[in-house]
């Protein structure tokens, strides 16, 4: 098959290419001669210009041009995808990052946004354009709009499409236009009809009454609003004709005013008459138009607000349904232009025989389905395991800004590991006083709660207390969890060597594990909370109070705690466990062995993921038990809530509740029974709390 090295010349897109009915496509399912081919192409652009219609076109339009387009490479030569590539404008699958921009080829954004318009019309056509050198590269795919076409050209035995032509008084023995070097999208074709089939279609007859009530109803209230002036004559007189044109002129010169007034002719009164009787709703009428077409486009979620009935689980259900079509609209375009796109540069360089690559999309109606919940939930689970590719994609998505860098590694002598502040050089934590440690300010991690008011000191001193601890914790974490990652990996390779895969949904940390992983988090979550006691003696103090830690504070919650987050943490290392042995299933029982414990120990080198957020999440406990303890011991005058720390992510019930005064301690913990607010939307990202009052 041969490129295209030239293309033909552009018809003056402004001259409508539907005079000629020589071509007029017979469909006997087409009862409306208005909209049959080429003279439904002037109806249906008056028809997208319409408000409702435009807001339905444009719904599914964009759903579409912002999902993602790519290529997929499977089964195919790297020189082969990379060519079409470059061709088409579009990112290769499996390559996380965009490649470099290029002057010349195909914007694929360009050519999605001008292909879509097949959903108004019914289809869009491009001709094709390549430039030769020792291969032939794909360097245009150039927009025929379709009023600009006259006549689409098919086989009369298959139906098949073999071309178009633009010029109306071109012959008809031969298309303008051949049809390999077209690329046509023709939506929802039936049969030889290459015109496709429109999303408007269905809207027709309510747009076309729509038109006709929303004239008449606009000249109805011009020309009634404000009633017409009537000279009528008085009981008992009879008028000359030259008294009754004196009233007439009088009544059409009659005009509203602050200032207006008038004097009627002897023997006439003025009266201002308005309509009488009951008027059809043509309101009401245009409003039921309206669902009309946006119920035929399957969206109907855009009436939710307008009609008597609807619910978030109804919109729900319209929501999925828009999305499926969405999607099957999706995998449509994605087809056409594989078989009449890439197809044809992989054949015009390698022959028909070569695999060629397959556009998809993904993502259709929702780019971000994966949100911070879900990912919490899959990363805890064990099913993901926080690595830096994985944290690079949740920053742009939620479009977070870039890690700082990570600080200067430390000049230790060869052999030498030199402890961490606060932390002996046995590895076991210290007790540092707060107030030798540095002021610096640190970046604010999303799991710690903030419970200070706004004193920046205050902020400072509560996230620096969080983040060494979590710190301590997390570099002693791989000698922790040791038993529990040797204990899973050797119960793994029995089940496996038994040949009985049952076995390995019984995996599972003994007892005597767990309680020694518990240890370590109950003397960090011990001495985190007093810390936190500590701050709140000085925030008092700093308010000329007084008070006094108890002994221990918060220790019974704080233990309780650390106790779940040991059995939560073993519990989900047993299903990650349980998981990648099924995964492994045919290897040997060592290969197996070894996977299991590379997994498991990955799982403890992310600060977030199941083992970070769960300590981050101890500790913030720790930090609210050990102030709470301070304050029932000790409760201040009055109490506020402080939600000043979410910035421009603060959601609406944040909002409400900032600056809430709460007399009792009681009272306020109502509305924070344990780190953040209750009603945040954000739930364990919420950054609220009580301020006490002294």
């Amino acid at each position: 098959m041969s490129a295209p090295t030239s293309t033909k010349g552009y018809v003056d897109p402004y001259a409508l290419g539907n005079n000629s009915f020589a071509s007029l496509y017979t469909d006997m399912l087409e009862h409306v001669p208005d909209l049959t081919f080429p003279m439904s192409v002037p109806v249906y652009a008056r028809m997208r210009r319409d408000p409702k219609l435009s807001s339905i076109v444009q719904g599914w339009t964009l759903n579409l041009r912002r999902s993602q387009w790519q290529l997929d490479p499977a089964g195919c030569r790297p020189e082969v995808v990379q060519l079409v590539a470059d061709g088409t404008g579009l990112a290769i699958k499996g390559k996380d990052e965009p490649g470099a921009a290029r002057l010349r080829g195909v914007s694929w954004g360009d050519h999605l946004n001008a292909a879509l318009r097949c959903v108004p019309f019914g289809f869009s056509a491009f001709e094709m354009e390549a430039e030769i050198t020792d291969k032939a590269q794909l360097t245009g795919l150039w927009e025929r709009p379709q009023w600009t076409i006259s006549h689409i050209h098919t086989d009369g035995k298959t139906g098949l499409l073999t071309g178009a032509t633009q010029d109306q008084a071109a012959k008809l023995d031969a298309p303008q236009m051949p049809a390999k070097n077209l690329v046509w999208y023709a939506r929802e074709r039936e049969g030889s009809n290459w015109a496709g089939t429109s999303l408007l279609r269905a809207s027709y007859a309510s747009w076309l009454i729509k038109e006709e009530v929303r004239r008449h109803y606009g000249a109805a209230n011009v020309r009634w609003a404000m009633g017409v002036p009537v000279m009528e004559a008085l009981p008992g007189t009879s008028p000359t004709p030259a008294q009754m044109t004196e009233a007439m002129q009088m009544a059409a010169a009659a005009r509203g005013g602050i200032q207006a007034g008038a004097a009627s002719p002897p023997g006439f009164a003025m009266k201002i008459l308005g309509i009488s009787g009951s008027l059809p709703d043509s309101q009401a009428f245009l409003r039921w138009l309206d669902q009309q077409c946006t119920a035929s486009a399957l969206m109907g979620a855009f009436d939710l607000g307008e009609t008597p009935n609807g619910s978030r689980a109804l919109g729900n259900v319209f929501v999925d349904a828009l999305h499926l079509a969405l999607e099957s609209e999706g995998e449509f375009i994605a087809d056409v232009a594989t078989r009449q796109i890439v197809a044809r540069i992989v054949n015009w360089n390698f022959g028909e025989d070569e695999p060629v690559p397959r556009v998809v999309v993904s993502g259709v109606g929702s780019r971000r389905e994966v949100t911070a919940e879900s990912l919490q939930l899959l990363l805890s689970s064990g099913a993901l395991a926080a690595d830096p590719g994985l944290e690079a994609w949740v920053r742009r998505e939620y479009r977070l800004p870039e890690r700082e860098g990570m600080a200067p590694p430390k000049v230790t002598a060869p052999g030498v590991d030199l402890p961490e502040p606060g932390e002996a050089a046995d590895g076991e934590p210290t007790q540092v006083a707060a107030a030798a440690r540095p002021r610096g300010r640190r970046k604010r991690s999303t799991a710690q709660p903030t419970l200070f008011g706004d004193d920046e000191a205050d902020a400072a001193r509560i996230q620096r207390q969080w983040d060494d601890a979590k710190a301590r914790l997390l570099k002693r974490w791989p000698k922790l969890a040791g038993p529990m990652v040797d204990e899973l990996a050797d119960q793994a390779e029995a089940a496996v060597e038994a040949g009985d895969l049952a076995l390995l949904g019984e995996l599972q940390v003994s007892a005597g594990v767990v309680a020694a992983v518990a240890v370590p988090l109950r003397k960090s979550g011990t001495d985190l909370a007093a810390e936190a006691a500590a701050g709140v003696v000085e925030e008092a103090a700093g308010q000329g109070v007084d008070i006094a830690a108890p002994d221990l504070p918060g220790r019974d919650r704080v233990e309780q705690h650390a106790d779940a987050v040991a059995r939560i943490i073993a519990s989900g290392y047993a299903s990650g466990a349980a998981r990648i042995s099924l995964q492994l299933a045919g290897v040997s029982a060592a290969e197996v062995k070894g996977a299991v414990a590379a997994h498991l120990t990955d799982l403890g080198t992310s600060e977030n993921g199941l083992v970070g957020e769960n300590i981050g999440g101890l500790l913030s406990a720790a930090q609210h038990a050990g102030r709470l303890a301070v304050l029932e011991k000790h409760p201040a005058t009055a109490y506020r809530a402080v939600e000043v720390s979410d910035g421009p992510n603060r959601c609406k019930p944040c909002a409400e509740v900032n600056n809430r005064r709460y007399d009792t301690l009681t009272e306020a913990l109502k509305d924070y029974p344990t780190a953040g607010y209750r009603g945040c939307l954000g739930r364990s990202r919420c950054r609220g709390g009580i301020h006490p009052i002294f």
